[in-house]
């Protein structure tokens, strides 16, 4: 080879190295034209993930006590750590570590207790580490935790929370902070696993114009968009119907853009860089309130995970019960690792209302049910204006609610949770847009029908929208296994699933749905397929991708034959053009109202009437043989289904507020032994499984059954109460055999 071919080789390599450079910074800034997204996650002693937390190899039972040890008495600390926390059976402490506390002056930081010893965490922290528990760190700046201030100084309170010049005195009390979280790292042998910084972040609008600055680059092209008149971008936030996004639907996307990504991820990897700059070296996460303001999927960019703070104060049998279904089952679709950092315990201020026992496990494991790992219960340890139902009190006495709690923790020991992953293969499609959309419509005031529904504080159905609403509440009432799917998320792991929503949704989902019927999933349309874009840009991808019909516009009540049965329902579209073998369902006028086809490795069903009927959607099940888990023939008794190898737990919950018995069917088959030991955890009820893998429970008012299930033919050792006791007599020096006097 002469130098000539080498140099013109050398200089072809060159070029494509450069281009590639190009095209990955090119991404790059487009990735980052706001944020800079972290780097790094961290894994060794933490490890995070859909199914587990790992601490030194271990898998933990992650449910967590939250304990303001500033708010107590520290002689009540040891105890209450080791007597009560630990001795309920939890592996995790938390804590919100108040800023103001800790800085009494400026400039001047108390961590070991020499200006007031409730101000000693490193004293707290040697206790958590002494009764071998981890440390779960809130530290702010903000907390909330109705403290003066919110937990930060007067100092930089008075520039306005959460801008720049606020993070700009917020540097020191990181740089602070964090060289307690380094040294009390778990990389360190300290008890600190993750921090959570700031809380419940909500935008400030005084950079709304810079955000429209950046986007659009000239306010001439903004009024184009939003079809306004504003001379500079400064000018708009002197407007609050353009920061509400009340000027037309443009305007609506790019407020909702700024207040919940924008703003929350500028924030949030402001912080994160901050921690991580002066030493932080655990996973780093926060939490999140309503969805309406902050997108979880973006948000979850900047850190390793995010939470749901959870308030299920009103789980009635109405409304609500689908509403926090749905919330919940969302945001553990999203969350890297399904958690709630504040999880309501006792009973708050704010309307929230009481969690007694009874309710506390209800709520419990109807967030397990659905999906999380476990949950941080705030409060565990009482505080002012938290007053009532919580487990311990300031005091370090126990309630009854204390003895409640260490059962659920020992039911989740007994069937090893750690280890249970939860079996789920339908997902019902859910956009952040699109519920936008149905918001700025004015649906949440008008759309949403009520079955049984008292709005009580922030209730406000942050998620719902018409008609994936009503099939949510279909689902539920039918028994039919299903999460809520954030449509930007992998898609992979369901065989099915199912669009129920607006027509709008953008081209690059459009054609992600494509790839993934071709790719050997099963789409079910059970509304009209979206045939726009977002910004109301036609656009039909999906149609053309799948081969779809339209369908002619139908709104007449009908009756359809399915497997010979006929149903009486609502049509709304009807497909003349589709071919005799894609017809699945006919009217008995012999219309064709539903459609399936094969597309690539999978297929995609077309629904043209309504299957919002428990009867008709049963039907559509068997039709378009959706693989469930476990399913109970009563309406009021909603089952999910939890396995490892060798174990499978399932969990019934009964939201009737009377007692509701129910047969629920396991498949497929388990090739269970014909002596398999099946039994409720709570009452120790051993049951009988019948042909078909089938069991009766009876489950009373408002309560929930943990029904465990081993494949082996080895039963629980009941316990020896004679011997117990009289182990227990002979400690503390009493003879049971001893006679009165």
């Amino acid at each position: 080879m002469n130098f000539k071919t080498i140099l013109t080789f050398c200089l072809v390599w060159c070029f494509f190295i450069l281009f590639a450079l190009e095209a990955k910074a090119q991404n790059t800034t487009n990735e980052n034209k706001y944020f800079s997204v972290k780097q790094v996650s961290r894994q060794g002693k933490i490890e995070i993930s859909k199914s587990e937390l790992i601490i030194n190899g271990e898998s933990i039972l992650s449910m967590c006590a939250e304990f303001h040890y500033w708010r107590v008495d520290p002689k009540l600390w040891d105890d209450i750590l080791g007597r009560l926390i630990k001795g309920a059976g939890l592996k995790m402490v938390a804590s919100y570590i108040p800023w103001s506390f800790h800085e009494p002056k400026k400039g001047v930081f108390d961590f070991t207790g020499w200006t007031n010893p409730r101000a000693n965490l490193e004293g707290f922290l040697k206790l958590v580490k002494k009764h071998n528990l981890y440390f779960f760190a809130r530290s702010g700046p903000l907390c909330y935790g109705e403290i003066d201030g919110g937990g930060s100084t007067d100092y930089a309170n008075i520039y306005g929370k959460r801008t720049d010049e606020f993070l700009e005195l917020t540097e020191e009390w990181v740089k602070q902070i964090s060289k307690v979280w380094k040294e009390y790292s778990i990389h360190n042998g300290g008890p600190v696993a993750f921090v959570q910084i700031d809380n419940e972040i909500l935008a400030h609008k005084l950079y709304f114009p810079r955000f429209l600055k950046e986007k659009y680059g000239s306010v001439k092209k903004l009024n184009k968009r939003w079809k306004s008149s504003f001379r500079d971008f400064e000018s708009v936030i002197k407007n609050n119907e353009a920061f509400d996004g009340k000027l037309s639907w443009h305007n609506y996307l790019d407020a909702m853009e700024y207040q919940s990504r924008y703003f929350p991820r500028w924030y949030l990897s402001s912080l994160r860089k901050m921690f991580e700059k002066y030493g932080t070296d655990v996973p780093i996460m926060t939490n999140n309130t309503f969805i309406s303001r902050q997108d979880w999927y973006e948000m979850q960019k900047e850190v390793e995970f995010i939470g749901l703070d959870y308030y299920g104060y009103y789980l009635m049998p109405g409304d609500s019960y689908y509403w926090d279904y749905l919330t919940l089952s969302l945001n553990n679709n999203i969350n890297n690792f399904p958690w709630s950092p504040e999880f309501q315990c006792g009973s708050s201020m704010m309307l929230f209302g009481p969690t007694p026992s009874q309710h506390q496990k209800l709520v419990t494991f109807f967030a397990l049910a659905s999906g999380m790992r476990g949950v941080n219960y705030y409060m565990f340890v009482e505080r002012e204006r938290w007053e009532g139902y919580c487990p311990v009190t300031e005091s370090g006495k126990v309630r009854p609610e204390w003895f409640a709690h260490k059962h659920f923790f020992k039911v989740l020991t007994d069937i090893n949770w750690v280890n249970l992953r939860r079996q789920c293969s339908v997902g019902l499609l859910w956009s952040q847009e699109q519920y936008w959309r149905f918001i700025y419509e004015g649906g949440r005031k008008y759309n949403i029908q009520f079955d049984d529904y008292t709005e009580i504080a922030s209730r406000t159905y942050e998620c719902a929208q018409q008609p994936m609403w009503a099939f949510v509440k279909t689902l539920i009432k039918t028994d039919t296994n299903f999460d809520m799917v954030d449509i930007r998320t992998d898609l992979s792991k369901y065989p099915v699933l199912i669009y129920a929503s607006q027509k709008i949704l953008d081209a690059g989902l459009q054609k992600k749905l494509v790839e993934y019927v071709k790719g050997g999933g099963k789409l079910l349309l059970l509304s009209s397929p979206p045939d726009k874009e977002y910004d109301e840009r036609t656009c039909s991808d999906i149609i053309k991708g799948l081969g779809l019909e339209r369908g002619e516009d139908v709104q007449k009540k009908t009756t359809v034959v399915i497997a010979d049965k006929r149903i009486k329902t609502y049509l709304f579209s009807t497909f003349k053009n589709a071919l005799p073998e894609e017809v699945i369902v006919k009217t008995t006028d012999g219309e064709a109202c539903a459609v399936r086809k094969r597309v690539g490795k999978g297929e995609v069903f077309q629904f043209g009437f309504s299957a919002l009927e428990n009867e008709v959607f049963n039907e559509v099940v068997k039709l378009a043989d959706l693989p469930l888990h476990v399913q109970g023939d009563n309406s009021w008794v909603q089952t999910s289904l939890h396995r490892s190898d060798d174990e499978v737990v399932v969990i019934a919950i009964n939201r009737n507020t009377k007692e509701e018995t129910a047969k629920i069917k396991i498949f497929p088959d388990l090739t269970l032994p014909k002596d398999v030991w099946i039994e409720e955890e709570f009452t120790h009820t051993k049951l009988k499984i019948g042909e078909g893998q089938t069991f009766g429970i009876t489950i009373p008012a408002k309560d929930v059954a943990v029904i465990h299930i081993r494949k082996h033919d080895k039963a629980k050792v009941a316990p020896n109460w004679d011997k117990i006791m009289k182990e227990f007599f002979k400690e503390v020096g009493f003879s049971q055999d001893s006679k009165e006097d």
